[in-house]
């Protein structure tokens, strides 16, 4: 009996020791903590604006200066041809004349009722280009032409009309001017365009040089101003109207001077 206890003691003995020697067990590790993700974009910070201030001048500097070259001669151009001076009216010539009423433009002589308008573009006359355009436009038998401007300078034209006398349309460049209208304050020194008066006009020279005219009048406005119309007629033979030649003058002054032919 005391073997067996002894045994058994011995037996329980080494259990012990056995569990003594095993490994002790491992804990496992703390986990990490989970980092739960957004489905929200992240707020972006709208900039913030810096308040307006004056601008910061850059500090002025001193110019340096551009080394000194010795001045480049302009190179010699052609000299320009002076426009031709305006034809001097002969001073025997009467300033109203029904049967030649002349213009000149360059120094060229122009009749109104016998020169075409395709005889002024031969002669060079300065029209304005976009008058030209229609040069090849038809005229209706009796009937005037638009108006065709000659240049006289910067922003100063003068004004030709073209009759078609026939009993059927023909081309603009076909039919023969019949007036010519020019403003004196336009181009006061223009030499393009000259008649067989003198430009200096005053109503004395007219009326001593082609007498009384046919309608004489006179109109007193405010604060000194006034102006003088005188107008010298043919009656037409072939028309209802007038051919004529009027001159207006304002305080005494040539203002404008109008020409206009009827067959």
């Amino acid at each position: 009996m005391k073997k067996w206890i002894c045994m058994i003691l011995a037996a329980a003995m080494c259990l012990t020791a056995i569990a003594c020697t095993k490994e002790p067990k491992k804990e496992d590790p703390t986990p990490a903590p989970v980092v739960e993700t957004s489905t929200e974009e992240p707020a972006v910070d709208e900039p913030t604006e810096a308040p307006t201030e004056a601008p910061t001048e850059e500090p002025t500097e001193a110019p340096t200066e551009a080394p000194t070259e010795a001045p480049t001669e302009a190179p010699t151009e052609a000299p320009t041809e002076a426009p031709a001076e305006p034809v001097n009216p002969d001073p025997d010539v009467k300033y109203v004349n029904f049967d030649e009423m002349n213009f000149y433009v360059n120094g060229q002589k122009f009749t109104l009722g016998v020169t075409t308008l395709q005889d002024m573009i031969d002669a060079g006359v300065p029209f304005r280009e976009s008058d030209l355009e229609n040069a090849e436009n038809n005229v209706k038998s009796n009937y005037e032409s638009d108006n065709y401007r000659i240049v006289l300078g910067e922003y100063a034209t003068a004004t030709v009309n073209f009759l078609n006398d026939t009993g059927a349309g023909k081309k603009t460049t076909e039919c023969y001017v019949c007036s010519v209208y020019y403003s004196f304050s336009s181009a006061k020194d223009q030499t393009i365009l000259s008649f067989d008066f003198p430009m200096d006009l005053t109503i004395e020279k007219v009326i001593a040089n082609a007498g009384e005219p046919d309608e004489n009048r006179h109109y007193d406005g405010d604060n000194g101003f006034y102006t003088d119309n005188l107008k010298y007629t043919k009656a037409s033979t072939k028309y209802y109207g007038n051919s004529y030649i009027e001159f207006d003058f304002t305080k005494g002054e040539p203002s404008t001077v109008y020409l206009r032919y009827l067959p």
